[in-house]
């Protein structure tokens, strides 16, 4: 056998991507990571993309400042994915590769399930604003008694 019959078949499949995690959890605000690892494929761009599966608008350049990345091409070439998770709701997160020559590949997508960030409730406030105010009556009211009884005011 010839080096060439060893990498024909490498240099004739398809170009396929593949993703390091098939679902994510965040909070909004949170930044993760996903690696992707594209095969076989000649030089070209890989691309980020993020599509809300709930009907959200999503903006691309709010979830991720580095939305493509260069491929060089050859047996394997991996790449990482820093965004933020910027809306609540069900999101999927995948990569497209678009080489020079051929069709575009697309990979699989990466769901990502982004909570709303936790606020505080107006019922531990209540007690709050009852009990602080009262103390301080209190304390007024007593300072003032024992200002009486010792021959002030």
């Amino acid at each position: 056998m010839n080096l060439l019959s060893l990498i024909a078949p490498l240099l004739l499949a398809d170009p396929t991507i593949t993703m390091d995690h098939d679902q994510l959890t965040a909070q909004i605000g949170q930044t993760l990571t996903v690696e992707s690892v594209v095969n076989n494929s000649g030089p070209g761009v890989a691309h980020l993309n993020v599509v809300s599966l709930d009907g959200v608008y999503v903006d691309l350049e709010d979830w991720s400042q580095d939305v493509t990345q260069p491929v060089s091409g050859g047996s394997q070439s991996s790449l990482d994915w820093d965004f933020q998770a910027v809306n609540p709701g069900h999101f999927a997160v995948y990569v497209v590769l678009i080489p020079k020559n051929g069709a575009l590949v697309a990979g699989p997508p990466v769901h990502i399930t982004v909570a709303p960030r936790q606020t505080l409730d107006t019922g531990g406030a209540v007690p709050v604003a009852i009990v602080v105010p009262t103390l301080l009556a209190v304390a007024t009211l007593i300072g003032r008694a024992a200002s009486k009884g010792s021959g002030g005011f």
